[in-house]
């Protein structure tokens, strides 16, 4: 099992700019997110049926840490804190 932060729903188009995360051409508020990022990845809509999750640790290289589309299917539980 992972824990990852579901960062856009079915539909909605996603898409990150040098290190910004930016959801139906919103640029997203992350005051949990500390560390610097240089991620880029062109817009993608998310699938139907699923979340788009990512990895907290963004100063790492994008490739380590995107997960994309996930199945609703396959979202277990949800973290108390």
């Amino acid at each position: 099992m992972l824990l990852k932060r579901i960062v856009a729903t079915e539909g909605e188009e996603i898409e990150f700019r040098s290190g910004k995360l930016i959801v139906n051409q919103k640029e997203m508020e992350e005051p949990y997110f500390r560390f610097p990022s240089d991620w880029n990845l062109p817009p993608r809509v998310v699938q139907k049926g699923c979340v788009y999750v990512v990895g907290d640790n963004r100063s790492m290289p994008i490739e380590n840490h995107l997960f994309g589309n996930a199945s609703l299917k396959r979202i277990v539980g949800v973290p108390l804190w």
